[in-house]
């Protein structure tokens, strides 16, 4: 049986959520998966007896798949897949890691056959990495926020960057910047707020975590 599986640290130890919707294969779990890249981690695979024995995770690079390279490594703190060219400049773990990380067994699924797409267009702005990495630092400049919010309007796929950068912060952190977490989230495009807003429905999927921490929901 295999479900969708998803993944946050509490006093920094790894919690997996599992979604109760099962399926017969993993072709079918990844399937449904890629349907809602931003609401869950990965495929979980179990045994008879209902314990979680493998995680299966989709060989692309981010949430969205804008960027079409193959994932190599997973960001240590958000769990989100990453190729080595997003990956620069970022605290991460091999699959191996992950894997003695949860104390069970990792993969990456098979590559998808074809080239893939996104909805949004075209392939992913290095805007994304470059916001993930400068989250932190400069989410109080309103100057800073305004050239997010610019970049979100014109290239959506930054989201990622926006999602990994929320995501990381520690829960002091959040505490100590929650004022201007909140003023990004009035100030994001609609859109974008709109859809960060709904995912606080699912509050341990990246995107639910990120749009509570933005005072969204």
């Amino acid at each position: 049986m295999f479900r969708l599986i998803q993944l946050h640290t509490e006093a920094g130890v790894p919690r997996i959520g599992v979604d109760p919707d099962g399926y017969v294969s993993a072709r079918a779990a990844l399937a449904r998966y890629r349907t809602q890249p931003a609401t869950y981690f990965a495929v979980g695979r179990f045994d008879h007896e209902g314990t979680l024995t493998e995680v299966i995770l989709d060989p692309s690079c981010g949430l969205d798949g804008a960027c079409q390279r193959p994932a190599s490594v997973i960001h240590a703190k958000t769990f989100q897949r990453l190729c080595e060219g997003c990956a620069t400049g970022m605290d991460v773990l091999t699959v191996p890691q992950l894997a003695r990380r949860l104390g069970i067994a990792c993969r990456l699924a098979p590559p998808i056959a074809r080239h893939r797409q996104n909805t949004l267009g075209g392939l992913r702005s290095p805007a994304g990495n470059r916001i993930a990495r400068e989250f932190a630092d400069h989410i109080h400049d309103p100057a800073w926020r305004r050239e997010l919010c610019g970049e979100l309007g014109q290239t959506p796929t930054a989201l990622n960057g926006l999602l990994i950068g929320a995501g990381a912060l520690s829960h002091r952190q959040v505490l100590d910047l929650y004022p201007a977490l909140c003023a990004l989230g009035e100030e994001l495009p609609d859109g974008i707020r709109a859809d960060l807003s709904r995912a606080t429905a699912r509050p341990l999927s990246p995107a639910g975590v990120a749009g509570l921490r933005l005072g969204l929901g």
